[in-house]
């Protein structure tokens, strides 16, 4: 490239990124979605990666605590109730609660795919993923046998061995005073050892039954059924919620407003209630002097979003009780934003379309992208001798566009699609188009006439959409296509593994593109260290990427770039002492968070002290059990190692394969293989690191292949339109930027 260009290239890819960052941050602000504040902003960090959580910060009992009404609390569970079920002339009282209370969306996720109703009442009363043996049909809880939980041996051997580390009955040792009404409330309320001590059968006095035992300060559960079981009806539930909003002063003698009660009440549809598929569900929250607004708690960090696992934290902070110390989930909050009731409810609806979109579509859209993206690289060089201009010239444009889709699955959530008659439609319309913007302004930019130059733009901006929806809340990563299932729950906030994998290979692109435009070896090395740094530190702090992966991922990755870069030979003892460096500077991270108080450490001190107590090989164990059943769970992801393999290989050995637009993009910009070879390190290490395994090599190479595609085709491209010679139409700039590989390392 010619360094005269560089002021121009530098100033309007900068340029064009601070557009980026401020058009991205007015849609946010826009959408219908209410966003609520962080109320859970502090010290205690939950993480949904290692499923393991602390208390919520103290200045949340301003919100949630209640023991000042010197009332109890109930909590009302159901299983398979959504958002969709209400209705203002089935479900009259449940609308009117609706309309007056904080709702938020349930993920009902619990060890397996589906959650029955045992396993939601086992994680209220643990405040941990549990769950019943594996069963054909879901299991109807049965009423106690003298004060007994029936099945409680086969529950509690299945938490012993599933590692999620449940531990039963720990509601229970929370709040002393507990009574249930219902089979499945009677799970909940039982004490480690199965023992319920207050227990009725659901009666025609329910209302009368729930709001006298919450008034002499007990902790009332009620479980009014599975709404997804045959012959349930919706009609029942709701007059079963009328009276006990009745009886507890919430709802006026007529039925037809709701006042200020005298006791805290949660309704939550706590499990899916079936094993035919999972869905979000409804959950409604009324207490005394709260305004309503959008639920959330630390352990999500998202508006209008929660989970399981926190009703427990919920229930005994509203109860007064003790903090439970082995819970996955936090209290949750709300922030009402003055919003109305139709927006709240319209953020929630929109929430479960998204959920339910991106659940629909991963199941076939990136088999078919990938393959579309394979075959256009095997096109380009099958036909690279018939056909050239089409064939290259299509190939250069598509490497492109294919190139912005990953981070446009992102960008799809700065646009309401959900709001669409068609949300899926809506949603692949948004990639297509942000992918096609992103492309058209990569192809006439003028940075087009150079070599890396398109794929630097996207990868610049990949890099900047990423870092900015980290340290904004991680909206853009939920429920889109390359983002984080919700009905999984692996992750609520921070950067997941397959931004994490996005991000690390445009961020080594980006790099080496800007390091190969200068020759000093110390100013190589400080293009390529410094915004990786940067990154750690972006990406693994508690708060924002919250990534505990991230950190031994990127150095081990940046290993050989950096060495190409500084003009030192690469060598296995070098990399064994970058790994070296990884591992201590992540050991020292954990310790430092361990040394703080208990109640204030993050997930990062709870998992050095996990490794203190030898308990940590759960939590690995359970990676890696998640690591095998992604790479067996089907035929395509089994074969999906040779295909990574494959694609480094021809990158790597373009004269092989005879790829004359790679070798003469790897002659033109110095540190290009390296990257290469960095990039292949870093996808591994990401592989055997975090816990979605091999879907973190497929997501780079779906970046990657059109990278390539693209840089294949630039040079030939270029020289049949003319534009393959410099100013002076001669090769001695080629020649010299040629030669400095040998100062690069590579």
């Amino acid at each position: 490239m010619r360094t005269a260009a560089l002021p121009l290239l530098t100033r309007v890819l900068l340029g064009a990124l601070a557009a980026l960052v401020l058009v991205l941050g007015l849609p946010q602000t826009a959408q219908a979605t209410d966003p609520a504040k962080d109320t859970a902003a502090s010290d205690t960090t939950q993480s949904a990666e290692d499923s393991t959580a602390g208390p919520a910060d103290p200045a949340e009992d301003t919100q949630a605590g209640t023991a000042s009404t010197g009332n109890g609390t109930i909590g009302i569970g159901v299983s398979g109730f959504r958002f969709e079920d209400l209705d203002p002339r089935t479900t009259p009282n449940l609308w009117k609660m609706m309309k007056s209370s904080e709702i938020g969306t349930i993920t009902p996720r619990s060890v397996r795919s589906t959650s029955c109703p045992v396993d939601g009442w086992l994680g209220v009363g643990s405040g941990r993923r549990a769950a019943d043996e594996p069963r054909d049909q879901c299991r109807d809880p049965q009423p106690p046998l003298d004060g007994w939980v029936a099945d409680w041996d086969v529950y509690a051997q299945v938490a012993r061995g599933d590692n999620y580390d449940a531990t039963l009955g720990g509601l229970a040792e929370a709040v002393p005073e507990i009574s249930a009404i219902g089979s499945g409330a009677a799970i909940a309320a039982a004490d480690p050892a199965g023992h319920v001590e207050n227990w009725s059968p659901v009666g025609r006095d329910l209302g009368e039954e729930a709001a006298a035992d919450s008034a002499a300060g007990k902790l009332t559960l009620v479980d009014l059924g599975n709404t997804a079981s045959d012959g349930y009806s919706l009609k029942d539930l709701d007059r079963r919620v009328g009276t006990i909003l009745r009886s507890s002063g919430w709802l006026s003698a007529d039925g037809t407003t709701i006042e200020t009660g005298r006791s805290p009440i949660l309704f939550s549809s706590i499990a899916d209630g079936a094993d035919d598929g999972s869905s979000m569900q409804a959950t409604m929250m009324l207490r005394p002097g709260q305004e309503p607004g959008l639920l959330t708690s630390s352990s999500t960090r998202q508006p209008g979003l929660i989970q399981v696992p926190d009703i427990a934290p919920t229930l005994v902070q509203l109860s007064g009780g003790e903090t439970m110390d082995n819970v996955a989930g936090a209290p949750m909050t709300s922030d009402s934003g003055g919003s109305n009731w139709e927006s709240r409810y319209q953020a929630v609806l929109d929430r479960q379309v998204a959920v339910k979109t991106q659940n629909d579509l991963s199941t076939w859209f990136f088999p078919v992208v990938a393959t579309l993206m394979v075959g256009l690289l095997v096109l380009a060089w099958f036909l690279r001798k018939n056909h050239r201009d089409l064939v290259h010239s299509g190939a250069y444009r598509l490497g492109i566009v294919f190139a912005a889709m990953p981070v446009s699955t992102y960008l799809v959530n700065t646009l309401p699609w959900e709001r669409a008659t068609n949300p899926d439609i809506a949603m692949l319309g948004a990639v297509a188009g942000w992918s096609l913007v992103l492309g058209s302004v990569a192809l006439l930019g003028p940075w087009r006439r150079h070599t890396l130059g398109p794929v630097l733009f996207v990868s610049v901006v990949t890099v900047c959409v990423l870092a900015y929806d980290v340290v904004t809340g991680s909206q853009l990563q939920m429920s889109t296509l390359l983002g984080e299932p919700l009905l999984i729950g692996s992750r609520f906030y921070g950067i997941g593994n397959s931004a994490l994998a996005l991000y690390c290979c445009a961020l080594l692109l980006s790099v080496a593109g800007f390091a190969s435009l200068t020759k000093k070896p110390l100013t190589r090395l400080l293009i390529v260290l410094v915004p990786v740094f940067v990154s750690c530190v972006i990406l693994a702090a508690p708060g924002l990427g919250t990534k505990f992966g991230s950190v031994p991922t990127l150095i081990i990755g940046v290993a050989y770039i950096a060495l190409a870069a500084a003009g030192i030979r690469f060598s296995f003892k070098r990399l064994g002492l970058t790994v070296g460096i990884a591992g201590f500077v992540m050991l020292t991270v954990l310790f430092l968070d361990w040394l703080r108080p208990a109640d204030q450490r993050t997930h990062f001190g709870r998992f050095f002290d996990s490794i203190i107590s030898g308990e940590a090989l759960g939590v690995l164990a359970r990676k890696i059990g998640m690591n095998i059943d992604i790479l067996t769970q089907s035929w395509m992801t089994l074969i999906l190692p040779l295909i990574i393999i494959g694609v480094f290989w021809l990158a790597l050995a373009p004269q092989r394969f005879s790829l004359q637009g790679l070798r003469e993009a790897y002659a033109k910009i110095p540190l290009l293989r390296a990257t290469v070879i960095s990039l292949a390190i870093l996808l591994g290490v990401g592989t055997i690191i975090n816990d979605s395994g091999i879907v973190v090599p497929a997501v780079g190479i779906l970046f990657l292949v059109p990278v390539f595609v693209h840089l294949e085709t630039f040079e030939t491209r270029h020289s049949r339109l003319g534009f393959g010679r410099r100013d002076d139409g001669t090769e001695r700039e080629q020649n010299a930027t040629a030669e400095s590989i040998d100062g690069g390392g590579d």
